[in-house]
């Protein structure tokens, strides 16, 4: 397999991974990190202020081999966020919409004190992340939960932020949670071009970042308003507002319009904000609403 620009690190690494060790030696130390092996050559090159064409020759000279034991071991065990440390890791289990029951807040504590994690930190996407984790015990924790992973890294939809609305909030207006939990079953994980992330809020208060996030919703007195191309980041970037007062079937049919342009449309690490401003808001606006 000859390597371009644009192979991910993580083809570069199931075709020959005795890059690895190439790679590790080159100052590139995320060789197990999700987020990291989802990027291009080019990507890591300019992450790390390197030329992309010399990481490129390096990588096509290095010979066909398996990675040596030590730099296995480097690996990141699947499902594990790599902490500060450097030694530990922490999982995060899906809690769709943020609603737990007694039994699932229970299971997560025994696990964690059974395995000696460092902590539980609640999240800012209402997960509970178990942290502070031996490698060796991660799928063992992961087997004892019997839950799937809350896609806290990598190029996918992550879990869907929902306010309480109808269901608990004395101030919603619309049924957030039924949406939330809908969007949340058709898209979370889905893979596409970067990570991507979806709020709805069942009043204007906007708890779940609609207006400043990827695709939200933000429920009216007369349905939902549906904003598209948010991010916070180092370049934050405001969401435009796609639609106004739709019913929650059609603020579905709007989210699958614009998750599957985005997929088809969007280019590597672009967040949908930047895909928007590359093609205009009007042409963008037009493609998913037809």
């Amino acid at each position: 397999m000859k390597f371009t620009a644009d192979t991910k690190i993580k083809d570069v690494l199931a075709a020959n991974p005795k890059t690895a060790e190439v790679m590790l030696s080159m100052g590139l130390h995320c060789l197990g990190c999700v987020s990291s092996t989802n990027e291009s050559i080019a990507g890591a090159a300019r992450m790390h202020g390197m030329e992309v064409d010399t990481l490129l020759v390096t990588l096509n000279e290095v010979e066909m081999g398996e990675m040596n034991t030590a730099t296995a071991a480097l690996a990141q065990p699947e499902g594990a966020i790599l902490q500060a440390d450097h030694a530990t890791y922490a999982v995060v289990p899906h809690i769709p919409a943020g609603i737990c029951t007694p039994d699932m807040l229970r299971k997560i504590a025994d696990v964690a004190e059974k395995y000696k994690s460092a902590a539980l930190k609640l999240t800012s996407a209402q997960r509970i992340a178990i942290v502070g984790l031996q490698a060796e015990d991660v799928p063992k924790v992961w087997a004892d939960l019997g839950m799937e992973s809350g896609q806290a890294a990598g190029l996918c939809v992550r879990s869907v932020k929902v306010c309480p609305g109808t269901t608990f909030c004395k101030r919603g207006l619309q049924d957030s949670v039924t949406l939330g939990l809908e969007l949340d079953k058709r898209y979370h994980g889905v893979d596409l071009p970067t990570k991507f992330k979806i709020g709805v809020a069942g009043c204007p208060n906007k708890c779940t970042d609609a207006a400043n996030i990827d695709l939200g919703f933000m429920g009216t007195a007369k349905g939902f308003h549906i904003y598209v191309g948010g991010n916070g980041g180092v370049k934050p970037r405001a969401a435009d507002l796609l639609a106004e007062n739709k019913t929650a079937a059609e603020a579905l049919e709007i989210a699958e319009k614009v998750v599957s342009y985005f997929k088809v449309m969007g280019r590597q690490e672009e967040r949908l904000g930047r895909m928007i401003d590359r093609m205009g808001f009007a042409n963008f606006a037009q493609a998913v609403l037809g």
